[in-house]
C-alpha cells in the first residue's frame, strides 16, 4: 500500500512539474524567451500557450497556474471569465510598449506620422478587438480633434479582431499601406519586410503587459518565481529585444 501511495505521489508531482502560462499572443515571443532563460537557470519548466482567447480559455479555466494579457482591460475581461480563480490583487503589471504605425519596407506612403494616415488614398487596417479594442480612437481623438477620426474612419478597410489575423492579413493583401499596432509586432512581422513610424508625441498611446497567478495554481511557488523572474533586471534585454521599453 506504501508503494502505491509513494508511485501515486511521484505521478502527480510529475504531472505538475510544468508550469502552464496562457495569454495573447502579444507579450508571448518575450515570454516564452525567458521561459527558456528560466528553465536553464533553475531547472524549471514554464510552457507558455498562446493565441487568440477562444483557443485556450477553456483549457486554462482547468490548469492555468499563469495568465498573462496584453493590456489592464484585457486582464480585467480574464479576471471576469475566470469567476473567481484570478484575483486583482495577484495582477502585476510589466512592461510598456507603445502603438505605432507598420508600413511596408521603405515607407513608400511616406508616412511619417498618424497624421500622415489622414491624407487621401491611404489604405489602413486597424485592430478592434483583443487587446486593442478602441485604440484607434484613442489615437485619434488623443488632442480632441473630431475631425482625425472622422478622416481616419474613412481611410480603414479592414478592422482585424486580433493582432493574428492582422499578421495573417498584411502578409496576403498588398493594398493595405499601413497597420494600426504595437511597435513589437514589426518584430514578428520582420524587419527586413517592414518599417515602424511612430505615431507622434499628439497621438502616441502606451498600454502595459500584466500576468498574475491563478488562485488554483497547482505550482504556485515556481509561477510566482518565474513572474518574479520576467521582472528582473536580467530579463529587461529581451523585453528590449523585442521592442518593449524596459524599466
Amino acid at each position: 500500500m506504501k508503494k502505491i501511495l509513494f508511485a501515486s505521489l511521484l505521478f502527480s508531482s510529475a504531472v505538475y512539474a510544468e508550469v502552464i502560462a496562457y495569454g495573447p499572443g502579444g507579450p508571448a515571443p518575450v515570454l516564452k524567451e525567458l521561459a527558456t532563460e528560466f528553465e536553464a537557470k533553475k531547472g524549471k519548466k514554464v510552457k507558455i500557450v498562446a493565441g487568440p482567447t477562444g483557443q485556450w480559455i477553456n483549457q486554462a479555466k482547468a490548469d492555468a497556474d499563469i495568465i498573462f494579457a496584453g493590456n489592464s482591460s484585457m486582464m480585467d475581461g480574464f479576471i471576469k471569465a475566470f469567476d473567481g480563480n484570478l484575483d486583482v490583487k495577484n495582477v502585476e503589471v510589466l512592461n510598456i510598449r507603445e502603438a505605432g504605425i507598420v508600413v511596408k519596407k521603405g515607407n513608400p506612403k511616406n508616412i511619417k506620422s498618424f497624421k500622415d494616415l489622414l491624407k487621401d488614398n491611404v489604405n489602413i487596417m486597424v485592430v478592434d478587438g483583443a487587446g486593442q479594442v478602441g485604440l484607434y480612437e484613442d489615437m485619434a481623438l488623443k488632442n480632441g480633434k473630431r475631425k482625425h477620426l472622422l478622416k481616419l474612419r474613412k481611410n480603414i478597410v479592414y478592422y482585424a479582431p486580433n493582432s493574428k489575423m492582422a499578421v495573417d492579413r498584411w502578409n496576403s493583401d498588398d493594398s493595405i499601406d499601413a497597420l494600426i499596432i504595437w511597435s513589437h509586432w514589426a518584430k514578428v512581422l520582420g524587419e527586413d519586410k517592414v518599417d515602424f513610424v511612430q505615431a507622434g508625441k499628439d497621438s502616441i498611446i502606451y498600454r502595459a503587459a500584466e500576468i498574475a497567478v491563478t488562485n488554483s495554481a497547482k505550482n504556485r511557488e515556481d509561477a510566482m518565481e518565474f513572474i518574479k523572474f520576467v521582472q528582473s533586471k536580467d530579463a529587461q534585454k529581451v523585453w528590449k529585444k523585442w521592442g518593449w521599453e524596459v524599466k
